[in-house]
């Protein structure tokens, strides 16, 4: 479970109700979507986007109500982590903590499971149309060729943010 410290008090991220309608009403990708939020923010920490540590946190803390620290209180104790880091290794650290947060949360699991499957299904491989010319054909073959590489790519980030594997 990621823990962050903010001044003298060290908080647990939860993942739960709050966070969800946190990351719904924040950090969807299009204002008419509502929904997302959190697949936003675990997509964005796959991909190891540093800028998601701070949505993760807002959204992690949203439960403490008027005891929440505020969003620049959780960048500043993001940035201190990470200035303070001798090893160079924090920002990786950070983001895998909050990833598997995400991960194991049981709140979640359904939610990030229907993810994997869609993007399972996105990848795999399409018919061709009955009256398909040899662009078109050439075509979805390299679209499909791209979906397989980008999928697998995405596999092998999860495992890493995992802790299976590194690449650094």
């Amino acid at each position: 479970m990621a823990t962050l410290t903010i001044g003298n008090k060290e908080y647990t991220a939860r993942c739960d109700f709050s966070f969800d309608r946190t990351a719904n009403e924040k950090y969807t990708s299009k204002e008419e979507d509502k929904s997302g939020g959190t697949l936003n923010i675990y997509m964005g920490l796959l991909n190891e986007d540093a800028l998601m540590l701070s949505a993760f946190w807002d959204c992690a803390l949203s439960h403490l109500k008027g005891s929440k620290p505020s969003s620049e209180q959780i960048e500043e104790a993001i940035m201190k982590i990470i200035d303070e880091d001798t090893k160079g290794d924090a920002t990786d650290r950070l983001i895998n903590e909050a990833f598997q947060t995400l991960e194991n949360a049981g709140f979640f699991k359904g939610k990030i499971r229907q993810q994997w499957t869609m993007m399972e299904k996105m990848g795999a491989p399409k018919k061709a149309a009955p009256n398909e010319t040899p662009e078109m054909t050439a075509k979805r073959i390299e679209e499909q060729e791209q979906a397989k590489e980008y999928m697998e790519m995405l596999k092998q980030a999860r495992k890493e943010r995992m802790g299976s594997t590194t690449s650094k």
